[in-house]
């Protein structure tokens, strides 16, 4: 016993003996004599003795650590558990950052496949619309890998823009914040939002160069920028201009045509306005076909009428615009029965309006129950509270809802008395005596160029206004003649400087009118698309010139961020030039490939449709167009050598130091003596500039074209894929950069291919929107919550 004990303690301690062994070694002492023969008692005892003295020592010696060492197994770091919330991240790392660094260490030699990332706007959190982009991105970038290519992809972020200066100004202080406070805020905004995105999009798995993005807000990027302007402007594409321009007046900025959407079903109050003819002699009596003495004897006494859609106009009228070509009628105003005559909509009773509320009510209730049900949509329950709002409000006011075709309250013109004359067209009368109530006779024709060279008095001032011959009129729709204004529509501004009219525009950068005509001057302060409007209406009405009002659908431009609708206004800006450099941006497109095909026509027919791209923007958050203008005169100062010099300043310390140094610190060095008799401009580029110079501050130069692919959403064809487009077509395809980066390269366009993808729809197959509450975020499938 002792010897064993002995023997088993010593094996032990030295770790040559395990418990297994131990109790295998126990089990054939005791049991291999009962083999060969029985044991005498005596024998067996001790046999037993010595077996229960080992005990004690079997189990001081048989932990889990020493049994799990006696086993020989595999040793590995993968863990048991899966532990995805830890897991996945760092593998999702891995995928996008330490492969990308690795493919573009371990393939320096090898093809490189360039697919440029249009930036995706830092405000904000990503949606399934981000998610589907950069999916796509990322299937195309490992297939060239697989192909043996080294990949370059650069993320991006587009910085600069209203949405994020609008979020960096808190109410009440838009008029406090000095441009150097507001920009400090706006690029923290912006740098917040990259982070987020970065590391969500990281998150994803999506391969790419995530250790040095580009941001259209970094000094290096903005003076390439800046470089590819200095190009543009040795190629003569630079003016400045003052011509209409489609402006937000909640935005308080121009807007190019990329950054418009468009309603389908906006509604205007569409008036029918009389302007009566002067005395005198048609100018074209003698116009073939025309009879003097029964046509000219008709107008005697008689007013032309114009159809618009937006009476705040009529303040700046300056004519009359009709088609020498087209037959017009006169026409008198017959006898009327009372029940033809236009009258006020009669209002609901308090009640009703009540009653109805009610049930609206009910309608909202069984919509969010049915949401919480898991039945409904959130978009049912948003579109039934808007009309529940819309019936308050009515209640509240006592003014019925108004719908189109309705003549709005307090806007109904006065019945025509009877013999009264309008000159309309031919083809029209009918509409017109549909629209005025009244039946109208015909009680001559003559020729649009009878017309022309007569005068009209102004409905709101009796100022004359000449009739004059346009292109543009029709007998589509409306009367056949067309009021005109130059300072709010680009047909009329047309007319305007071929026959040498005042381009007046009486509204302010917030959409009020002002006093700069004699007609606006009683309406000053109101915005034309509210409170102004109806002003214009009442005051025809009052003047006995409105025929008839009433509420028109039809498709109008929106501001694309702001959500809210435009207007024309005449402004001075700076543009390019687009006529000659259409012809060379629409013979680059033959040589890229298009997927899928139908991108092709699309895209041509935006970039044919441009006559002038308007790039100056009335903002603070931007890269600044570096213009200097004459303190006495107005003049302006752009030129490549004061481009270059602000560029080369931007690229050391940042576009803030447009705001930050003074004109004889901006201005080249030879021009300094002169910083006196020169100020800064306050404009900044537009945003599709900004990202349309891509091509130049982040690809190589010395590769044509720059990008294997732009791969984005479908509407890009009017934004991105159109200003990169025009940028690298602008700067001589790349060729005629100045300094930051635009130089190099050759003709033809920035990109060999383009690839466009559709958009995330609901179950419904609706476009999610924020807008009206029917996204899922990529967070919510990749990192649900706890249940």
């Amino acid at each position: 016993r002792r010897a064993t004990e002995s023997v088993a303690e010593a094996a032990i301690r030295d770790g040559r003996l395990s418990r297994l062994q131990l109790v295998r070694s126990l089990e054939f002492s005791t049991e291999r004599p009962r083999m060969r023969c029985c044991q005498p008692p005596a024998a067996r005892h001790c046999r037993r003795t010595a077996t229960a003295a080992l005990r004690p020592l079997l189990r001081s010696c048989t932990t889990k650590a020493r049994l799990k060492a006696s086993l020989n197994l595999p040793k590995t770091s993968f863990s048991l558990h899966a532990k995805v919330a830890e897991t996945e991240p760092r593998l999702a790392r891995q995928l996008a950052v330490d492969h990308y660094e690795r493919q573009a260490a371990q393939r320096g030699g090898a093809d490189a496949f360039v697919l440029h990332d249009g930036p995706p706007y830092a405000n904000g959190d990503l949606h399934m619309g981000h998610f589907l982009n950069k999916a796509l991105k990322d299937i195309i970038n490992r297939a060239a890998l697989l192909a043996g290519h080294r990949v370059h992809f650069r993320p991006g972020w587009d910085c600069h823009g209203l949405p994020i200066e609008m979020k960096a100004i808190q109410a009440g202080e838009a008029e406090s914040l000095s441009p150097l406070a507001l920009r400090a805020r706006a690029a923290e905004c912006a740098r917040e939002a990259v982070a987020a995105q970065r590391e969500s999009f990281v998150r994803w798995g999506v391969l790419g160069d995530w250790e040095a993005p580009y941001t259209t807000m970094a000094p290096e990027y903005e003076a390439a920028q800046l470089g590819v302007l200095q190009a543009m402007l040795r190629r003569g594409l630079l003016f400045r201009g003052e011509r209409p321009v489609h402006w937000s007046p909640a935005s308080r900025t121009a807007l190019a045509e990329a950054e418009l959407e468009y309603a389908d079903r906006h509604v205007s109050t569409a008036a029918h306005v009389a302007f009566p003819l002067l005395e005198g002699p048609p100018a074209a009596a003698a116009a073939a076909d025309f009879d003097p003495f029964d046509g000219g004897s008709a107008l005697e006494g008689a007013a032309v009428v114009v159809w618009t859609t937006t009476p705040w106009t009529i303040p700046a009228n300056q004519a009359v615009c009709v088609r020498e070509d087209l037959t017009y009628a006169v026409v008198e105003a017959s006898d009327v029965q009372p029940s033809q005559l236009p009258s006020e909509p009669a209002l609901p009773a308090a009640a009703e309006v009540e009653e109805r509320v009610r049930a609206q009510g009910e309608v909202v209730r069984a919509a969010k129950a049915a949401l919480k049900e898991g039945r409904g949509s959130k978009a049912e329950v948003e579109a039934g509270v808007a009309a529940l709002l819309r019936l308050k409000s009515e209640l509240q006011s006592g003014k019925p809802e108004l719908q189109p075709g309705d003549s709005p309250p307090n806007l109904n013109a006065s019945p025509l008395p009877h013999g009264a004359r309008l000159v309309v067209a031919a083809s029209l009368v009918d509409a017109l005596s549909e629209a005025v109530g009244t039946p109208l006779v015909v009680a001559a024709t003559l020729p649009g160029a009878a017309l022309i060279g007569r005068h009209c008095a102004h409905p709101l001032s009796a100022r004359p206004v000449p009739v004059l011959h346009a292109e543009h009129v029709t007998d589509d729709a409306g009367t056949g003649l067309v009021h005109t204004a130059p300072g709010h529509g680009p047909e009329d501004f047309a007319v305007g400087v071929a026959h040498g009219l005042a381009a007046a525009c009486p509204v302010d950068e917030k959409g009020c009118f002002t006093a700069a005509t004699e007609e606006a001057a009683g309406f000053a302060g109101e915005s034309v698309l509210d409170d102004g409007n109806e002003a214009v209406l009442t005051a025809l009405r009052e003047g006995g010139s409105l025929l008839a009002a009433a509420r028109h659908e039809h498709r109008y431009p929106y501001d694309w961020r702001s959500k809210t609708p435009v207007i024309f206004r005449t402004t001075p800006q700076w543009f390019v030039r687009l006529g000659d450099l259409r012809g060379e941006a629409l013979a680059a497109l033959h040589a890229v490939e298009m997927r899928p095909p139908a991108g092709r026509a699309r895209l041509e027919a935006f970039v044919r449709g441009r006559t002038e791209w308007c790039l100056s923007r009335q903002r603070s958050w931007g890269v600044p167009l570096p213009a200097f203008y004459h303190v006495e005169t107005g003049e302006a100062l752009l030129t490549e050598e004061t481009v270059e010099h602000v560029a080369s300043l931007v690229s050391t310390h940042g576009s803030d130091c447009w705001w930050r140094l003074s004109e004889a610190e901006l201005l080249p060095p030879r021009m300094r003596h002169e910083a006196a008799s020169w100020r800064k401009g306050g404009d900044t580029l537009d945003v599709w500039f900004d990202s349309g110079a891509s091509w130049a501050a982040v690809l190589s130069p010395d590769r044509c074209p720059p990008a294997d692919l732009y791969l984005e959403g479908s509407d890009q064809h009017r934004g991105w894929f159109q200003s990169s487009l025009l940028t690298y077509a602008g700067a001589g395809g790349g060729r005629g950069g100045g300094g930051g980066g635009a130089g190099g390269g050759g003709a033809g366009a920035p990109y060999g291919a383009i690839i466009t993808h559709g958009f995330v729809v609901d179950e419904r197959g609706v476009k999610m929107s924020k807008s009206i509450g029917n996204v899922i975020t990529p967070a919510e499938l990749i990192d649900p919550p706890p249940a």
